[in-house]
């Protein structure tokens, strides 16, 4: 009896014009199929414009641009670290040894950076003595 069945089955198929559930599956299939990539694709479209923001961020931090290089001295930020010592610090609500600690710090930083200023000065005059 199920082999009448298959058989009546494949007779209604081979009709010209006949209807069968199996091809509208497909096509239901092919239309959620393309529905599906195409949520996806803007899924990912939405998330690459969130991020593009945020690098674009990156990038702007990761190349500063400078207005005013002076700013950088050596001489310069030798006054900020000797400004730092003499008259922020003290004024400070922090504990004694932190701040000798932080002084300390900031006096060698002051130092190192006589150092690199002398050597510099040295190095551009050879320079120009040549």
């Amino acid at each position: 009896m199920a082999l009448d069945v298959r058989r009546q089955d494949d007779r209604i198929r081979a009709q010209t014009g006949s209807v069968s559930a199996r091809p509208d599956a497909t096509k239901v299939e092919q239309a959620q199929s393309k529905a599906f990539d195409a949520s996806l694709a803007r899924s990912e479209q939405a998330a690459r414009r969130a991020k593009e923001p945020f690098i674009g961020q990156i990038g702007r931090l990761r190349k500063p641009k400078l207005a005013n290089p002076g700013l950088f001295d050596l001489s310069r930020s030798q006054e900020i670290l000797n400004y730092l010592i003499s008259d922020l610090l003290p004024q400070l609500d922090i504990d004694e040894e932190i701040a000798a600690i932080t002084a300390s710090m900031l006096t060698e930083e002051i130092d190192s950076r006589r150092e690199l200023q002398d050597r510099l000065s040295q190095a551009q005059s050879q320079a120009m003595g040549q």
